[in-house]
């Protein structure tokens, strides 16, 4: 996902940046700590909740602005809950926004 972002077109960056560049998520995750890698790749600009039922399934939402809703997500793993998370919510922002990067009504 980090090499996604990365190559972005130049009026998403307010919607993902700043967060941790490729190296500290490679560390992260050669430390085998995934729900960190993934928490830093989200960064600390967007409203993140994650949750893990008795069952084990765990539930992600990150919220990116205002004026859009949240993204959510469900997976076994809390990492990926909150990737897809992550994921939905910058996939509903941009679906909102013209091609200069304005939101639109």
């Amino acid at each position: 996902m980090a090499e996604i972002l990365d190559a972005a077109p130049a009026h998403y960056a307010p919607l993902i940046s700043p967060r941790a560049d490729a190296d500290r998520i490679a560390e992260l995750l050669a430390a085998d700590a995934p729900l960190c890698a993934a928490m830093e790749l989200v960064g600390p600009l967007c409203g993140v909740l994650l949750s893990r039922s008795a069952g084990g399934t765990a539930s992600g939402m990150v919220k990116i602005i205002d004026e859009v809703d949240e993204g959510n997500f469900f997976a076994e793993d809390p990492a990926i809950a909150l990737l897809g998370a992550y994921g939905t919510a910058l996939v509903a922002v941009i679906a909102r926004m013209d091609g200069s990067g304005r939101l639109t009504p």
